[in-house]
C-alpha cells in the first residue's frame, strides 16, 4: 500500500511539471585526510593525484620512499609541546650524558645515582634527591655492553618510574643482543627477544609507558619483539653521517657501498636524497669460508664508504676493504653505528695516512653507543667518534 502510493506521488509531480525545489547543503568543516600508504604505494601516479587534490606536501618521488626515516629534530618540536627533562647515567654513559645535557641548551639537567656494591659483589644503589624529581619528565641513559651490569642497571631502570615521576624514557642506545634475533635450529635460544621482554617489564610511570630508544636495531623486525608496556622509539646514526659526508673535501666522488644485501636493504633508503652512487656486495660460501665479492656497481677511482650497523671482529670490513681497493677504489672509508670491537679488535683496521685504499681505511666513523670502545680508540687513526648526543636531546624533548 505505501509503495503504491510513493508511485502514484512521483506519477503526480511528474505531470505536474513542477521542478523540485533546490537542496541547500551546508558546508561541511575540512577534515584531516588519513592517506593509506600500502594504497599510494601502488602507483606514483594516484600519490602524485591525491597529494596534489588535497593541497598536501609535494608528492615522494617513488613509493618506496615511504620507508625513509628521519630522527627526530628538535628545532620541528613546538615549544609548548618541549619539555625539560631530569637524565640520569651509569658510570659509563657519565660522558655521554654531559654532551646530551649541553646540547638541549638546559632543557635537560642531570640526576645522580650512587653505584656502589656490597661485599657479596652484589649492587648497592641509591637515587639521589628522590623525592625532587616527582611530577617530573625523567630519563635513563643505560648502556648494557657489558653482560656483568645489566643487573644493576635493569634495577635502576625499574625504580625510577615508582618514584612518581611523569613519564619515564629509557635510552638504550645499542641494543646488545640484537644479532641474536631468530631460531635456525631447534634449542636455538633467540636473547634479543629475552631481553626485549625484561625491557616491556618496565613499570609505568604516572604519565603511561616508557619510551625506549635504541639506534640502529640489527634487525627491524625486533620490534615486535616488544610489548605494549613499552612505547619503542627506533632512530638512526645515519644523519650523522650524511652530515659529516658534505663536509668531506672530496664529497662528490662519494659511493656508498654495503657489506651484503642485508645492508643495502636496510639502509639505502636513507642515503637516496643525496644521489650517491652504490656498491653492493655479497658473501658467497667457498668450503668452509664465507668470500666477499662484488655484486653490482663501480667503486673505481671513487671514496668508497662502506656503512653497516655494528662491527665485531671487523672480518667482514676488512674483506670489504681489501675487494674494493682491489678494484680501484680511490679511498675506502667505513661507518657503522655501533663499535662493539670485543677483545679488542680495532687495532687490526690500518689507516690510510694519504697514500690511498690499498694502505686502509681512510676514515672509521662509529657513534658513541659503545663508551668502551669510545675511549679505547679516541686520538687514533682512522677512527673518528660522531657523537649521539644531539639525535638523543632531540628524543627526549617528546
Amino acid at each position: 500500500m505505501f509503495a503504491s502510493r510513493l508511485r502514484s506521488s512521483a506519477r503526480t509531480h511528474c505531470r505536474s511539471g513542477r521542478q523540485a525545489a533546490p537542496v541547500h547543503v551546508r558546508p561541511c568543516p575540512r577534515k584531516l585526510v588519513v592517506l593509506n600508504v600500502a594504497t599510494l604505494q601502488r602507483s606514483d601516479n594516484t600519490l602524485n593525484n591525491i597529494m596534489a587534490a588535497q593541497n598536501l606536501a609535494p608528492a615522494l618521488s617513488t613509493g618506496e620512499d615511504f620507508r625513509i626515516t628521519t630522527n627526530i629534530e628538535a628545532t620541528q618540536i613546538p615549544a609548548a609541546l618541549r619539555k625539560d627533562c631530569v637524565l640520569f647515567y651509569t658510570p659509563d654513559t657519565e660522558e655521554l650524558a654531559q654532551k646530551v645535557a649541553q646540547q638541549a641548551g638546559g632543557a635537560i639537567t642531570l640526576g645522580r645515582i650512587k653505584w656502589k656494591k656490597f661485599a657479596d659483589g652484589f649492587p648497592d644503589l641509591f637515587v639521589e634527591n628522590a623525592t625532587s624529581i616527582r611530577n617530573r619528565h625523567v630519563a635513563f641513559l643505560a648502556s648494557f655492553t657489558n653482560p656483568t651490569v645489566i643487573f644493576e642497571q635493569i634495577s635502576v631502570i625499574y625504580a625510577l618510574p615508582r618514584l612518581f615521576v611523569s613519564s619515564f624514557t629509557l635510552v638504550l642506545p645499542f641494543f646488545p643482543t640484537g644479532t641474536m634475533e631468530r631460531v635456525e635450529t631447534e634449542g636455538d635460544i633467540a636473547t634479543a627477544n629475552t631481553l626485549a621482554r625484561l625491557l616491556s617489564n618496565v613499570p609505568p610511570s604516572r604519565g603511561g609507558p616508557t619510551s625506549l630508544v635504541i639506534f640502529d636495531i640489527h634487525a627491524l623486525q625486533e620490534r615486535f619483539y616488544f610489548g605494549d608496556a613499552v612505547l619503542p622509539l627506533f632512530e638512526s646514526g645515519v644523519p650523522l653521517l650524511l652530515e659529516r659526508l658534505r663536509q668531506l673535501p672530496d664529497r662528490d666522488s662519494i659511493t656508498i657501498a654495503y657489506p651484503d644485501e642485508g645492508a643495502w636493504k636496510r639502509f639505502h633508503y636513507q642515503f637516496k636524497s643525496e644521489g650517491y652512487p652504490e656498491v653492493i656486495c655479497t658473501k658467497v660460501r667457498d668450503g668452509s669460508k664465507r668470500i666477499v665479492r662484488l655484486k653490482e656497481g663501480e667503486p673505481k677511482d671513487r671514496h668508497v664508504v662502506i656503512v653497516d650497523d655494528l662491527v665485531q671482529s671487523g672480518g667482514t670490513l676488512i674483506e670489504c676493504h681489501a675487494l674494493l681497493a682491489s678494484l680501484g677504489a680511490k679511498h675506502v672509508s667505513a661507518f657503522v653505528t655501533h663499535g662493539v670491537f670485543p677483545n679488542m679488535s680495532w687495532v687490526k683496521f690500518r689507516a690510510d695516512l694519504g697514500n690511498g685504499a690499498q694502505d686502509g681505511f681512510r676514515y672509521f666513523w662509529l657513534s658513541d653507543s659503545c663508551p668502551q670502545t669510545v675511549r679505547d680508540v679516541r686520538s687514533k687513526a682512522p677512527f673518528e667518534v660522531l657523537s649521539l648526543a644531539g639525535p638523543i636531546a632531540a628524543a627526549l624533548q617528546i
